[in-house]
């Protein structure tokens, strides 16, 4: 019996073509709620980043910035920032001009300059990004950081930093996590919450960046639109997400009423 189910927001919930929930979702979305399962968000986007009408939809919980900060109607229950070291590395290649790169904070986000990369990830998901002194990075604990480099040049970041991971979703940039953070801490973390057991819970995903939440749900569906990495991942691959991919998924497994 699925008890929880876990939801990447972009690729997965939301249509890069209308940044919206397509209806057949949000139908599913209704039927989880009627049957008591709990649905919760799980992003590598900031609260601020997402969306007024997404919070009016009703969720249980939230797993912001990969993992790394987590609350509910009750409060925080999960956060972790990047270690400070780590912090000052990545601020110094991105001084050097090693690479662009996305500042996530608790309360804010800031690029060090609007490169056409830079800019062409935020279209993608339908997020304007603004420039700060990347030195702000100290202001405050930075969760994540997006790192605008292919995946040939991926070490740069790895090879320097002590404390820390990355993943990604699509070419244009990795996330750069704590090496003890990640979604699938974040979903363990949160099944704790609800006393929901991993087996209970079913993830849905399309990014590398949800390779880890997979591992820590009894079943996971990868969209048809979804990386090959996460295909081969997934218990379940279905279409694509402005093709029905959850209502199709949800079918699958017999959870739509």
């Amino acid at each position: 019996m699925i008890k929880a189910a876990f939801f990447d927001i972009d690729g997965t919930l939301l249509s890069f073509k209308t940044h919206r929930i397509p209806a057949s979702a949000q139908q599913v979305l209704d039927s989880f709620r009627e049957q008591g399962i709990a649905c919760v968000i799980a992003t590598g986007r900031p609260t601020y980043q997402m969306p007024d009408w997404l919070f009016d939809l009703g969720w249980d919980a939230y797993i912001t910035l990969s993992g790394q900060h987590c609350f509910d109607a009750e409060g925080v229950y999960r956060s972790c920032p990047i270690d400070p070291d780590d912090v000052a590395v990545i601020v110094d290649q991105v001084a050097q001009g090693r690479y662009d790169s996305l500042c996530m904070q608790g309360e804010n986000s800031f690029v060090n300059r609007l490169s056409e990369r830079v800019v062409a990830a935020g279209n993608n998901a339908g997020i304007v990004y603004h420039e700060e002194p990347f030195e702000h990075a100290f202001d405050a604990p930075v969760y994540q950081f997006c790192a605008f480099v292919d995946p040939a040049d991926e070490h740069i970041v790895t090879d320097a930093v002590s404390h820390s991971l990355t993943t990604r979703w699509c070419d244009l940039f990795c996330d750069i996590i704590p090496a003890n953070g990640g979604k699938d801490l974040g979903v363990a973390a949160t099944l704790e919450r609800l006393g929901i057991d991993a087996s209970e819970a079913i993830a849905f995903g399309d990014g590398e960046n949800d390779l880890s939440m997979f591992s820590a749900v009894g079943a996971s569906v990868a969209m048809g639109n979804a990386q090959e990495t996460v295909k081969a991942a997934a218990t379940y691959v279905t279409t694509a997400v402005d093709d029905d991919g959850i209502y199709n998924a949800a079918k699958h497994f017999g959870l739509v009423i």
